[in-house]
């Protein structure tokens, strides 16, 4: 089976009007600083509180770095695919999809929790922080690649554009 590169995906506005709404980015380190402008649009539009906001952007930056490093061994022009949805009010999904090895972060045991800042330095905590900060994470093994699923309870965020006025 052939790659895609992050060309051939079929590539999907930024819309803060939608309920849904897509990035796609290459497998490139310098890229992951498209998301957190593409996060803080989406909260803007859809009112997602600045807790919900820091951990979706969290999870993301975990999710890309290990999918760019480990999943595609650091091969440029991979594709990675984004996509936000808001199912329902106060309920946010990232899904993010990629082409590389399969790979379930949640057969993967905890680490121990770490005792000093050595302890961090080394890497490996991730996956605990994506477990940690959001409320449901699950995987999908797709046919050319992988699926994850992480879900925010987000008390507040609407699925609606809030309205402003003039004063």
């Amino acid at each position: 089976m052939r790659a895609r590169t992050a060309a051939s995906f079929q590539r999907t506005s930024i819309s803060t009007r939608d309920k849904i709404s897509a990035l796609c980015l290459t497998s490139k380190r310098s890229v992951r600083i498209r998301v957190s402008p593409w996060v803080n649009k989406l909260a803007s539009a859809h009112a997602i509180p600045n807790r919900t906001q820091f951990a979706m952007e969290l999870c993301l930056e975990e999710v890309l770095s290990n999918i760019i490093r480990h999943g595609y061994a650091s091969e440029s022009n991979r594709a990675v695919f984004i996509r936000y949805e808001m199912p329902r009010d106060a309920f946010i999904t990232l899904v993010i999809e990629d082409e590389a090895p399969p790979f379930n972060p949640l057969l993967v045991p905890d680490p121990l929790s770490p005792q000093s800042l050595e302890d961090i330095s080394g890497g490996g905590q991730g996956i605990r922080l994506l477990k940690q900060f959001a409320d449901e994470v699950k995987y999908e093994r797709k046919p050319s690649g992988n699926r994850l699923i992480i879900s925010f309870d987000s008390p507040g965020s609407s699925r609606t554009i809030p309205q402003t006025t003039a004063s």
